[in-house]
């Protein structure tokens, strides 16, 4: 066997090898660094073949690319023209890429059934605890009835205002609920983020804190799902506003509360939208969980616990961004988004 057979038979034996790599780094969750090291291997394996002909080498190397970029169905163009050693060789990056996506789909099936056991277990915890005080509560009654009614008819009015105080929080947490798991697919057109801005700070200008809006007039438009987008705005602002609300109250000596609006167009392809408020910060226990469904800082204080996680994932969805800063004098949150607007695929969605 000559040499170049030889390397030409080490190609089509570890590029297999290679694909296994790939899916192991998947389903393990180091996709990222183990993804670079394979394609290299590919790439060096490519060269050795092809090094006197590098025109040859070019769509294992453009194909190597758009895989370690996160692009999938990504196929090496064969012609019965090429070498014979290059179909051989692009036969076995193609079964590779094949590989890699059907191991992807697969694991995103297994994380999305996970997702579903944590929420289900935290929507069942979730609903224990309104159900304790709604029983409490009609025990008490049906004591006081059959032994007293003279304190039944005293304690009636106390005690049915607790069931249904609690039965419209139990109502808030399942219609959250309902709106998490039904979360249809964006659908992006143009919006004026000036003007819907400007509406979501009108929305909560009757909520105490000062709201504070004043978005540039020559933003450029941004291409995203209106509705979803007003959802995310909505949430935030509101959680600022109540924030703010919250610090004001407790420690008046550190002024008037405030929230602030803004969006900028920093260059590139991307917008920026920031929500701003003087309140208390985020406790810091609760950062590492921030967007986990049933995760809130307003425990029993009105909070579903599924805002950040709804307006998180519409973001994301978006192929966006979301990050946050929080510390003593306030919060910051900063939306990236593309002004492009999201690209869609047939299927895609987070959990469902």
């Amino acid at each position: 066997m000559t040499p170049r057979a030889r390397v030409l038979a080490l190609a089509i034996a570890t590029i297999p090898a290679l694909g296994a790599t790939f899916v192991a780094a998947l389903e393990g969750g180091f996709f990222a660094p183990v993804a670079s090291v394979s394609l290299g291997c590919v790439l060096a394996l490519a060269w050795l073949l092809f090094r006197r002909r590098p025109s040859a080498l070019a769509p294992f190397a453009e194909a190597a690319e758009r895989v370690g970029h996160g692009e999938r169905g990504v196929r090496v163009e064969l012609d019965d023209d090429d070498d014979p050693e290059a179909q051989r060789l692009g036969v076995a990056f193609n079964r590779m890429t094949d590989a890699l996506a059907v191991a992807e789909k697969r694991s995103r099936r297994a994380e999305r059934l996970a997702a579903w056991r944590d929420i289900a277990r935290q929507m069942a915890h979730e609903i224990k605890n309104p159900l304790t005080p709604i029983r409490l509560a009609v025990e008490s009654l049906r004591k006081a009835r059959l032994r007293d009614p003279a304190l039944f008819e005293e304690m009636f009015d106390e005690e049915t205002a607790i069931v249904l105080e609690e039965v419209e929080r139990l109502r808030r947490l399942l219609d959250a609920f309902s709106q998490f798991a039904r979360m249809p697919r964006p659908r992006p057109e143009p919006v004026d983020v000036a003007e819907l801005l400007r509406h979501v700070a009108d929305l909560h200008r009757a909520s105490g804190p000062e709201l504070r809006c004043e978005p540039p007039a020559d933003l450029p438009p941004l291409r995203a799902d209106r509705d979803q987008l007003t959802q995310v705005l909505i949430n935030l602002v509101g959680n600022a506003v109540f924030a703010a609300g919250e610090r004001a109250g407790k420690d008046p000596s550190r002024g008037p509360a405030w929230v602030r609006v803004a969006a900028e167009y920093p260059g590139g392809r991307t917008l920026r939208i920031t929500v701003e408020d003087n309140g208390g910060g985020i406790d810091e226990s609760v950062m590492s969980r921030l967007y986990e469904p049933y995760v809130t800082t307003r425990q029993g204080r009105g909070g579903t616990g599924l805002g950040l996680a709804i307006a998180y994932r519409i973001v994301t969805e978006h192929q966006g961004s979301m990050a946050v800063d929080t510390g003593p004098a306030g919060t910051r949150f900063t939306l990236e988004l593309p002004l492009a607007g999201p690209v869609l695929t047939l299927g895609d969605s987070t959990l469902g």
